[in-house]
């Protein structure tokens, strides 16, 4: 059976600041498409918030969600969670 290579469309990471980590991996990766920072849970009836609920579950409460891809298209997807520990409040 052969396992390897695998493809993947993106992975999610958290951040300690949504801001810097957009600004860190445009500077990397040269230009990027980017899904500019927005945050969740403000938007009530946003389909996103659901997805995320679905994802994480409801007590995450409010947070910031980003999306960055490279030439080859895979994401990278940043959370900066606002209960996250040492985090700078937003």
């Amino acid at each position: 059976m052969n396992t390897y290579p695998r493809t993947f469309s993106h992975i999610g990471i958290s951040v300690s600041n949504e801001e810097n980590a957009v600004k860190f991996y445009s500077d990397f990766h040269g230009p990027v498409d980017l899904i500019e920072p927005a945050v969740i849970f403000e938007e009530k009836n946003a389909p996103i918030r659901q997805m995320c609920i679905d994802m994480l579950g409801p007590s995450w409460g409010l947070f910031k969600i980003a999306h960055v891809f490279t030439s080859d298209k895979i994401g990278v997807e940043k959370f900066e969670f606002k209960k996250q520990r040492n985090a700078k409040r937003f």
